[in-house]
């Protein structure tokens, strides 16, 4: 169950400005939803007010909903809502897309401050565990204005637990077994203080193991092959699907009336992970069976995050350095065998960030100003060069303000880009001609977003939105020059791109009431110049080449999710879209459009002596539409292969889930079981990157134990 947004905040917590409005507490383990209680500030978006007078379309998604369903990464932990799917490779990669639009186009934020993942392939992840945080907020729609360069699509928020300073410990032990994989999962957090000082921790292992598939018929490689082309390469058990995971972090803070509130926090995410290759990528003829290549990614940051008053103004002050380093063996070299030298990309990015929030000026009655530099630095030191070494920076100043007028509310921004990469040829090892010969590439953009709120009663709403965003081309767009085992393919860089603009409307109706929150939007987003991956029609070593060219493009479509307390011990919910992708010159689709889908739900929380603590019932139908592959998706060619497909049917899914809290020796303990795929259905899932060679998984039972403990 998701909980319903109900207050926003910009930036962290606002003082001085309008008290959040209660919302809904969060449906932990049998508890049904209901309207008491607790408040959640949204920083996700410009100017803090209930979702009433919010024209971006914003959710959020709690840690207690990420840990009952069991969810092992961001995608899987966001899925579950209207207009929100993910790209998913097993249990190791899960890649939100927000309205048909993922990768660099989705930015991805810790606290407020945007992470980068080295995104460019299709199974490169955010690098965040869902344990270690505290909520999601995600952003539908362009949010340039204020997150920059990819938030072109919307923007995820990704908030660690506060600091409990009244606390002597206040966390959670997790465990979690998840039969598919046979994966473990092992995690501790925890939070306290002395009421002026304070600390927060949180350590996970995941330890995943091959995924499990419907044992279906496979004819490849064989005789039977030709006659069998739309059958997948292997089936049953996964080879190279295993994955293991060290995450964690560290905070230090302190709260002072005078001084303000600062927060210190260390970041770390290890993974080692193999994937499945299709045949014949490897280094070993398809007849000798299945191969895997082995990448090692670590992640760091650093953050320091303050709050403080000054000049009447709330000023949020924020820096960041990120280091990450992504490692990737060549193909047919699993990650048992070490990492083999192949591609070896590293950058380190600052941020530096400094937002204020004033009350009313001016005769407006709130709002934002901000400025924000980022600086990154990468090298190339594999033996493929990929993506090249290089810098980029940007620079920008923001603001946002808001304007009450009765029922109505205007809200409206304006943001300045300055944006320029640089392909360096002397931090790239094996640098391509068009890095020798790279000059600076620079990019200046305005952005801007103008929002209205009806309000018809206290329950029901219309909000509009029309915001513009921008994407600059990634040093890999433009310079990149080598074999990109993740999609099968050759791809190569293009130095005339230019930056991606659009225009992004939405019109949305919102009723929430304490029985019932629904909501239905209509969007459209016109981007010009949409970097896209084109067939160039050549081989090179048996892959195909693909080029970055560019068109313009449009995504347009319909969601609806509801949320409905039928009885005292049932609730219904419910959560669809309808999305279409194209280009705007020959109407092609474009890759990675999500198929059309819907979810239907019940949950059941029954009450009496003779039901255990806590207990609780629910159930889930999915049903996807068929979705052809697009013109240069990656992985379309299988689409052509002589096993395999791109394109996929329609099938529908059920889930059902289950769990009580007893109290053991006086200690609450919450057990969680999610059935996914309950009749073991061989399907192929549009989104799955396994989708070319193989069928998604089957059956997943997930037993999930938290032990909540406060002193």
């Amino acid at each position: 169950m998701l909980s319903p947004i109900v207050s926003a905040a910009a930036d962290g917590p606002q003082q001085g400005a309008p008290a959040p409005v209660a919302q809904p507490a969060p449906a932990s383990a049998g508890e049904a939803p209901t309207a008491d209680l607790g408040t959640v500030s949204v920083t996700g978006v410009p100017i803090p007010g209930s979702p009433l007078s919010q024209a971006p379309d914003v959710d959020v998604v709690s840690s207690d909903d990420i840990e009952s369903k069991g969810a092992a990464n961001l995608g899987q932990a966001l899925d579950d809502l209207a207009g929100v799917d993910s790209i998913g490779t097993g249990n190791t990669a899960g890649k939100p897309v927000i309205r048909g639009l993922s990768g660099e186009r989705v930015k991805i934020l810790s606290g407020g401050v945007g992470v980068a993942s080295q995104s460019f392939g299709v199974r490169h992840m955010p690098v965040t565990d869902p344990f270690l945080l505290d909520r999601v907020e995600v952003v539908r729609g362009a949010s340039s204005v204020l997150y920059g360069s990819s938030a072109l699509g919307g923007a995820i928020n990704l908030l660690p637990p506060e600091i409990e300073y009244d606390k002597i410990a206040k966390g959670e032990l997790l465990g979690r077994y998840d039969s598919n994989n046979r994966e473990w999962d092992t995690g501790i957090k925890s939070s306290g203080g002395n009421g002026r000082f304070g600390y927060a921790f949180g350590l996970i292992r995941r330890d995943g193991g091959d995924i499990h598939t419907p044992d279906e018929g496979s004819y490849f490689p064989g005789p039977k092959a030709a006659a069998h082309s739309t059958a997948p390469a292997y089936t049953g058990r996964l080879k190279y699907t295993d994955f293991n995971q060290v995450n964690g972090d560290v905070a230090v803070g302190m709260t002072d009336d005078t001084l303000g509130d600062w927060t210190l926090r260390y970041s770390r995410w290890n993974d080692e992970h193999n994937f499945l290759l299709p045949p014949p990528a490897g280094i070993k003829p398809p007849s000798e069976g299945p191969e895997g290549v082995g990448q090692f990614i670590d992640d760091r940051q650093v953050a320091l995050n303050g709050e403080i008053d000054a000049g009447g103004i709330t000023w949020t002050p924020k820096l960041m350095w990120q280091n990450n380093r992504r490692r990737s063996n060549a193909g047919g070299y699993p990650r048992d065998l070490g990492f083999d030298g192949a591609i070896d990309l590293q950058f380190d990015q600052y941020t530096a960030r400094l937002v204020g929030q004033h009350g009313p000026a001016f005769g407006l009655d709130g709002g934002k100003i901000g400025v924000e530099y980022v600086n990154k630095h990468q090298v190339s030191r594999g033996r493929t060069q990929l993506s090249p070494g290089g810098e980029v920076n940007n620079a920008a100043v923001f603001a946002f303000e808001e304007k009450d007028l009765g029922p109505l509310t205007l809200q409206a921004g304006l943001r300045y880009d300055y944006h320029d990469v640089e392909a360096l040829a002397g931090k790239t090892a094996n640098p391509s001609e068009s890095v020798r010969n790279a000059s600076k590439q620079t990019y200046n953009v305005v952005t801007g977003s103008l929002g209205a709120v009806y309000a018809f009663t206290d329950h029901l709403s219309l909000a509009a939105n029309v915001g513009r965003g921008f994407r600059a081309p990634s040093l890999f767009e433009l310079y990149v020059a080598g074999q990109h085992g993740g999609v099968a393919a050759y791809q190569r860089g293009n130095p005339d791109l230019d930056e991606e603009t659009s225009i992004d409307t939405s019109v949305s109706l919102r009723w929430h009431s304490d029985r019932l929150q629904a909501k239905a939007t209509v969007y459209r987003n016109a981007i010009d110049n949409y970097i896209y991956l084109q067939d160039s029609g050549q081989m090179r070593a048996g892959l195909p080449v693909f080029d970055h060219a560019q068109t313009d493009a449009e995504l347009y479509g319909a969601e609806a999710s509801f949320q409905a307390e039928v009885t005292s011990w049932m609730s219904l919910h419910a959560a669809g879209e309808v999305v279409e992708g194209r280009r705007r010159d020959n109407h092609d689709d474009l890759p990675l459009v999500p198929a059309n889908n819907v979810r239907l739900g019940a949950r059941f929380t029954p009450q009496g002596a003779y039901w255990p603590r806590q207990a609780y019932g629910q159930i889930d139908v999915r049903y996807y539409a068929s979705q052809e592959a697009a013109p240069g998706e990656p992985f379309s060619q299988f689409d052509s292969a002589p096993f395999g497909t791109a394109s996929t049917s329609g099938y529908g899914l059920v889930d059902l889930g289950a769990g009580i809290a007893p109290k053991i020796h006086g200690q609450e303990v919450r057990f969680d079981l999610k059935i996914n795929n309950l009749f073991n259905k061989a399907y192929r899932g549009f989104l799955d990157t396994y989708k070319g060679y193989a069928l998604s998984p089957g059956r997943d039972i997930r037993l999930t134990t938290r032990i909540p403990f406060d002193l």
